[in-house]
């Protein structure tokens, strides 16, 4: 009974049993050679789509995000952290990457929208930025070079290779980030740049006591990303805005000869200043006192030296709002 039934089933397989695929008979195995063969074809061609659609998806992404981000681009690991924190602390609203090496800085390129290249010239950043450039995606790229050489031959050589700014080190970091800001405003499509497009503002503190004048510096430091020139006089303080110009100007009220309010009758009077917004800083809260402040073209008034809160939150308002003649 054993032998006639493997004779059945030998019977059965004359032939060979059907591919899965097409139905043909074949020896062994589910498909036939020619299943087989269509089947890593169609594999190959869906993993190249499946590889050209994650790498347009992160285009894409990039792209939706509209984020402004900056690379750095410095084989010097230390150099590379130390200009990743300077923008991180001063650039908030940008977002910093850095890269080592060329390989990492054309992956960040390709996956992300970079509005800046900081490049260090003194660590292979000449060789970078030419590799950089012979790609035709990043041939428009704004650059900035940043070198401790000031030899000819090597600014010539990186201007020509089409950079927007050569910064010669050692840069205090008030100067590079003024530099950086100034280079990311530069294909702005408004007329005029105003606080509410910057990410760096230029202050002008005025106080003439020393004390007063350090802590309320300190402060603003640490709550705006900002450079701030101070003056223990209005002579002093009104030098510097002539010469710079400024974003905002605090000013306290109780100076000996040229108080906060004849400072503001100053600056009402220059036509090159008068668009700047001024704050009064006084520790009095006399109601006739904050009563003429309201009266006059200030900003406003905060409470010096200790600013509150809610006096930073002002300040920070009239920061980011546009200008407007007062």
């Amino acid at each position: 009974m054993v032998r006639k039934g493997a004779s059945e089933i030998r019977s059965k397989l004359v032939g060979g049993r059907p591919c899965a695929g097409c139905g043909r008979p074949i020896k062994g195995g589910l498909y036939c050679e020619a299943c087989l063969e269509k089947f890593r074809e169609r594999a190959k061609v869906q993993g190249e789509r499946m590889e050209s659609l994650k790498t347009n998806a992160l285009r894409r992404v990039a792209a939706g995000r509209g984020e402004n981000s900056i690379l750095i681009i410095n084989s010097d690991e230390r150099n590379l952290s130390l200009t990743k924190i300077i923008l991180e602390r001063n650039l908030p609203d940008y977002k910093i990457f850095s890269a080592s090496n060329l390989l990492i800085a054309i992956n960040i390129l390709l996956s992300h929208e970079i509005s800046l290249v900081v490049l260090d010239a003194d660590y292979n950043g000449v060789d970078m930025l030419r590799r950089i450039r012979d790609d035709k995606r990043f041939k428009d790229l704004p650059v900035m070079m940043m070198s401790g050489s000031t030899q000819r031959e090597i600014v010539e050589t990186v201007f020509s290779l089409g950079v927007q700014d050569y910064v010669t080190k050692p840069c205090a970091p008030a100067d590079l980030i003024g530099r950086v800001n100034k280079l990311l405003n530069i294909n702005e499509d408004a007329p005029a740049e105003t606080p509410k497009q910057k990410t760096y503002f230029d202050i002008v503190l005025i106080d003439d006591d020393i004390f007063d004048l350090r802590q309320e510096r300190e402060t603003l430091k640490n709550r705006f990303p900002c450079q701030i020139s101070t003056a223990q006089s209005a002579a002093e303080g009104m030098k510097i805005l002539e010469q710079n110009g400024a974003d905002l100007v605090l000013v306290s009220l109780d100076m000996p000869f040229v108080n906060g309010l004849k400072f503001l009758s100053l600056i009402d009077s220059n036509a090159k200043l008068r668009k700047i917004p001024v704050i009064i800083m006084t520790d009095t809260r006399d109601f006739s006192v904050i009563s003429e402040i309201n009266k006059s073209s200030a900003a406003g008034d905060v409470k010096k030296p200790n600013i509150s809160e809610d006096g930073l939150a002002f300040i920070e308002s009239i920061l980011r709002s546009p200008r407007r003649l007062r």
